[in-house]
């Protein structure tokens, strides 16, 4: 824990809070013009990627049988391994220095408020692993069997909740924040009305 934080350190100013959030945002609509729309477009479904609430055996195969060599390659490059490996990891890094500033300003000193540290890199952790599962079925590595699809659906959907975990954390600790703000902006101005006899 104390190697992130050191780390998080380097990355809270809101210099590069903003490089990461517009750097990982950028890579996600590269995706959302150019890759996804293809992939789709073949499959006539969403890719594995965006379907937040998994998908069946069926459903994957129906995918994987869709896909013809062409978008087969445009799926393993550069989505699965340009886009998608820059993506979260750039996705993490601004989800977890953003809110190490907030939790620094806060001053919340709390296990859970670490915790909400290690998520965005665990659910970057699930990501990666629901690549690899998507790798070996679009390549036909593996059999599309129940285990594989599974064992992709659960890393996209523990990916799916975790992030909204996150995002909730920082709308909570942005709300403490704001408050903090008003009632200390109060509170000096209080200070600095002359007393009335």
């Amino acid at each position: 824990m104390s190697i992130l934080n050191s780390f998080l350190l380097k990355t809270t100013s809101v210099k590069k809070i903003c490089i990461s959030f517009i750097a990982s945002h950028f890579v996600l609509l590269l995706m959302m013009v150019y890759t996804f729309p293809v992939i789709n477009n073949q499959i006539r479904t969403k890719a594995f990627d965006l379907q937040p609430f998994g998908y069946s055996v069926s459903e994957a195969a129906s995918i994987v049988n869709n896909l013809n060599d062409q978008t087969t390659s445009l799926y393993l490059f550069p989505q699965l391994t340009l886009l998608d490996l820059l993506y979260p990891f750039l996705l993490a890094l601004f989800l977890s220095s953003l809110l190490f500033r907030l939790i620094k300003i806060t001053q919340t000193k709390s296990k859970i408020a670490s915790i909400f540290l290690i998520i965005p890199f665990l659910t970057m952790m699930f990501d990666y692993s629901e690549n690899i599962c998507i790798i070996l079925m679009i390549t036909k590595s593996i059999e599309v069997s129940k285990t594989i699809v599974v064992l992709s659906s659960t890393f996209t959907i523990l990916k799916g909740v975790l992030t909204s975990v996150v995002w909730i954390a920082i709308f909570v600790y942005g709300i403490t924040w704001f408050r903090m703000k008003i009632l200390k902006k109060n509170n000096n101005r209080a200070l600095t009305q002359p007393k009335q006899h």
